[in-house]
């Protein structure tokens, strides 16, 4: 591999299609996601010989002098895009002298860096390995995370229910008669998902529901999204925005009626919408974390497999 340098991508359309590219890439790297955030942003591309081999999208603090990790977006870290013929050992070798290169660079210019990291990312070692004979200088912490990703290829709700646990087939059952609506104004949804947290006595700050409000808004303007309810006579009892990308759907927000939790309707709605992912030719959907034990729960009830992958996080010494 060539001499690696570090370029800026400012173009939406350019940013957009480069990342295509990448096995890492994941809807939360689209440009509209990135910008709906409402924090700085960079855009890198690493090059060698005039070659796009990685790209790696940055958010910022409001200060611009640290890199953070930003809600409701995992899998921010380096995306490799590899020649197709390359044997795996090369692809070994490419991605750990990437890692080496952007943790160079990333750590000469911020102070603070926090990211997650895709879970084909496997090879932490330039992490690890940063400032590893150099006593008392600022280290990487890496943390293991999980989420669950199903394959839903060819699949209906007939099939997922057969395969989920045995509560979420009588729940399906119970909410039979419940009836599946799309929705595009966010403004039902946000109050739902309000009153989701005040059952729990949390009060969200304006700033969270307001990034809410403009990842939601993105979605469905840019045609990424799809936010859908299952209703009961008494309204909307569960809503869902899943996200989309060429290889698969996320299951980003749920918000639930606290008065209507026993209706069954948010089995429902997550039956339907991993049935909307196979409809739309999509091989899996990731439920975005199972880093909780109740929420957690919830999505492996529903028979997808774990997937475990890394946050890192370099803070200075106090």
């Amino acid at each position: 591999m060539s001499t690696l340098t570090l370029a800026e991508i400012d173009d939406d359309i350019a940013w957009d299609a480069a990342i295509e590219a990448s096995e890492q890439a994941t809807v939360f790297a689209r440009s509209a996601h990135l910008q709906a955030l409402g924090l700085p942003l960079r855009r890198l591309a690493v090059r060698a010989g005039g070659r796009t081999v990685a790209l790696l999208p940055l958010v910022l603090d409001a200060t611009r002098e640290h890199v953070v990790a930003a809600p409701f977006t995992p899998y921010l870290g380096p995306l490799f895009v590899h020649e197709p013929a390359a044997l795996p050992r090369q692809r070994v070798l490419d991605e750990y002298r990437i890692g080496e290169f952007l943790v160079t660079e990333l750590t000469g210019r911020y102070p603070r860096i926090a990211m997650g990291l895709h879970w084909t990312v496997q090879d932490l070692r330039p992490f690890l390995w940063h400032n590893y004979h150099e006593a008392g200088a600022p280290r990487f912490t890496v943390s293991p995370r999980y989420t669950a990703v199903l394959d839903v290829a060819d699949a209906d709700v007939d099939r997922l229910a057969a395969d989920a646990r045995a509560c979420r087939r009588q729940e399906l059952r119970k909410a039979s008669a419940h009836v599946l609506r799309e929705h595009t104004d966010p403004d039902e949804f946000l109050r739902l998902y309000r009153a989701t947290f005040e059952r729990q006595d949390i009060a969200l700050p304006a700033a969270m529901l307001a990034q809410v409000r403009r990842i939601t808004e993105a979605a469905l303007a840019h045609g990424y999204g799809r936010l859908s309810a299952c209703e009961t006579p008494d309204g909307p009892a569960s809503m869902n925005l899943f996200v989309y990308d060429r290889r698969r759907a996320y299951y980003l927000f749920a918000a639930n009626d606290p008065a209507q939790r026993a209706t069954g309707a948010a089995t429902r709605l997550m039956f339907d919408n991993l049935a909307e992912a196979g409809r739309r030719g999509l091989a899996e959907v990731d439920f975005v974390g199972v880093n909780s034990p109740n929420r957690g729960d919830f999505k492996l009830s529903f028979n997808p497999g774990l997937r475990l992958y890394f946050d890192v996080a370099l803070n200075p010494p106090p």
